[in-house]
């Protein structure tokens, strides 16, 4: 197990940021692609074209054939959607992380090993908290395939928990989906708690691809005199 150190982020760092970025999306293809295969709206539509296709033209060969294409093409357009959804991303807020995160009173940071850097985490104020709280959202947590298993996850979740209790925050907020399982046992598993879930588009909410809104709720240091 090689040693990691976690570094605040250096312009230096931005493209292997953008790689680690999209290759953890990149990832979860697959996950997405079983979870739709488990839904009613997949499902019943598929044996509907294999039953039409074997009573029209009599051959299972044909059928088989037809719903290895329908597969294909949705596997399909489960890599555009996240590849949509990468490209989005880095043409926003990781175009500039200095000026999206650094410049924006909040903070991004690196784990390197080796002189590689193996994972990342960023983090923003939430512009509109609810009831006045004063809340810092986390962003972009990734971890290279090849470094997971060393803790490495959970202590970037941990310095910006330690970044939120040093400026005065009172909740760390983060956003998830329905497939990201390591992510969702590692929030769980530190303390986050769901507080909300949600699809984000149509196109999300006939995917059945929910998104799960998870709150640590930081201690309130009372100061003398309150």
């Amino acid at each position: 197990m090689a040693p990691y150190h976690i570094r605040q982020y250096q312009e230096r760092d931005h493209t292997r940021v953008l790689e680690l970025f999209s290759r953890g999306m990149e990832e979860h293809v697959p996950a997405t692609f079983r979870h739709m295969l488990t839904l009613p709206q997949t499902l019943l539509p598929l044996l509907g074209v294999l039953v039409i296709i074997v009573l029209v033209s009599g051959s299972w060969l044909l059928a088989t054939v037809c719903s290895f294409l329908v597969l294909l093409c949705l596997w399909l357009l489960v890599w555009l959607f996240c590849r949509k959804y990468v490209a989005t991303c880095c043409h926003t807020d990781l175009a500039d992380i200095t000026k999206s995160y650094l410049n924006a009173h909040g903070s991004f940071w690196v784990a390197e090993s080796g002189d590689q850097v193996v994972g990342i985490v960023g983090c923003l104020p939430v512009k509109a908290p609810p009831s006045g709280r004063k809340q810092l959202q986390l962003f972009r947590l990734s971890v290279s395939s090849q470094h997971r298993g060393q803790g490495i996850a959970r202590a970037l979740v941990r310095t910006v928990l330690q970044f939120a209790r040093d400026q005065g925050y009172r909740d760390v907020v983060l956003e998830t989906s329905i497939v990201q399982y390591s992510a969702l046992a590692l929030y769980q598993a530190m303390g986050f708690q769901k507080t909300d879930e949600y699809f984000a588009s149509i196109t999300m909410r006939l995917m059945a691809l929910s998104i799960f809104h998870f709150t640590y709720f930081l201690p309130f240091a009372w100061e003398p005199g309150m």
